[in-house]
């Protein structure tokens, strides 16, 4: 009951100056609306970082071959990579590796594709079924070739989005005939669009996917991988399975026993993860202590405004002292207040700051994510700010003397 009153008595002496209070209340809304749009877009963009990563596949590391070093007396090709990694290793990885699930070799090049009178350019790429699931591509029409024709060594294709609608842009590709080459793949599926890789650097669905062996034999005239995609049995464990994995290439590669350097690379999507996560988690601190600040200017009208209450109603705090309202009373009195001011504040900026974060996500490449964690901290730093500010203006009026108040 006595919190009732308290706050009724609150806002009463708030109502009475108008103008003041608002000028208050914009201060403590700009604040948190600042502080939850700052926050909104941080979150965005974790998301939006984990998102893009984990769309490159689940638990996921690639082993690529190692560039070819440049030696005296020996012609160098830009781009080039040694040509020790093969099925026999992948196959390797899969039998001896605990913490692999799966293993999806893969080598790939630029090729002219054609179909009837339609002809483009497209990464080919020679895999196996578990590719499609270690990279999450799922399939917009058709299906994935089987273990059985990969291993049958059977011409078939999956065309990605890109190339089923220039190659066939009026008619369905499923059983139609593409040429690789010259070499003709009889189209049994079509992967969904995917879009730009989350590196930025290729066009996932500008590809066609075909049977390894298929590939090596007929297409390329190649013996070795560019690369070998796995999967980790869990995302805990993958730095075991990479580690693993080293160990199981440096044997079959003899490496260790001829002192000789690593001639493949592995990339660990953890690790990629926590690189991109640091940069989102520096710019986080960066805009929310922005938003920081601007709460803070909010604070300091809270401070302004209690200040300033405090010594206009001196009068009032001597009589509530002279008829036997204690100190305590008094303090509470004026904190209650400007618990108030905050929460009003508050109040306002959740509206102003999830107006700005839809305006955001509306017109620009950000996204802003609100969540209730964010709202709830929002809220949160408004009335912590109130107190903050609002327990010194407390102490000055119930230090004042009650008998120096009524003077007044």
């Amino acid at each position: 009951m006595k919190w009732v009153r308290n706050i009724a008595l609150s806002r009463k002496a708030l109502w009475r100056h108008k103008t003041r209070t608002a000028l208050a209340l914009t201060g403590t809304a700009v604040g948190v609306g600042t502080v939850l749009a700052m926050v909104a877009v941080g979150e965005g963009a974790e998301r939006d970082v984990v998102m893009r990563v984990q769309a490159l596949g689940r638990n996921m590391l690639v082993v690529n071959a190692a560039p070819v070093e440049r030696r005296g007396g020996r012609a160098y090709v830009r781009g080039a990579t040694v040509e020790t990694l093969t099925l026999a290793d992948a196959s390797a990885i899969a039998d001896q590796s605990g913490f692999v699930a799966r293993v999806a070799p893969s080598h790939d090049e630029t090729k002219q594709i054609t179909a009837l009178d339609l002809s483009t350019t497209a990464t080919v790429r020679g895999t196996t079924p578990e590719y499609q699931i270690i990279r999450a591509f799922p399939l917009a029409a058709g299906r994935f070739f089987t273990t059985e024709e990969n291993r049958a060594g059977l011409r078939l294709a999956v065309l990605g989005d890109l190339i089923a609608e220039r190659l066939f842009p009026d008619s369905d590709p499923l059983g139609q005939v593409v040429r690789i080459g010259r070499v003709p793949f009889e189209v049994v599926g079509v992967l969904a669009a995917k879009g730009i890789s989350v590196d930025g650097a290729a066009q996932e669905d500008n590809q066609v996917i075909v049977p390894i062996k298929t590939a090596l034999r007929r297409v390329f005239n190649a013996d070795y991988l560019k690369m070998i995609y796995l999967e980790a049995t869990s995302s805990a464990l993958m730095d075991e399975a990479e580690e693993e994995v080293a160990a199981v290439l440096r044997d079959r590669h003899r490496l260790a026993r001829n002192g000789r350097a690593d001639d493949f690379r592995i990339q660990n999507q953890r690790v990629v993860m926590e690189a991109e996560l640091a940069t989102v988690t520096s710019f986080r601190t960066m805009i929310t202590g922005m938003g920081a600040v601007a709460l803070a200017v909010g604070g300091v009208g809270i401070l302004s405004i209690m200040l300033l209450s405090v010594r206009e109603r001196r009068s009032e705090i001597g009589l509530r002292m002279a008829v036997g309202a204690r100190r305590t009373d008094v303090w509470f009195q004026f904190l209650i207040e400007a618990l108030v001011l905050g929460g009003a504040g508050g109040f306002f900026g959740l509206a102003l700051g999830w107006g700005a974060s839809w305006l955001v996500s509306a017109y620009t490449q950000w996204t802003a994510v609100v969540t209730p964690t964010i709202m709830a901290i929002a809220t949160a730093s408004a009335l912590t700010v109130a107190v903050a500010f609002g327990v010194y203006p407390a102490f000055r009026a119930a230090a004042w003397d009650p008998i120096e108040a009524l003077r007044t």
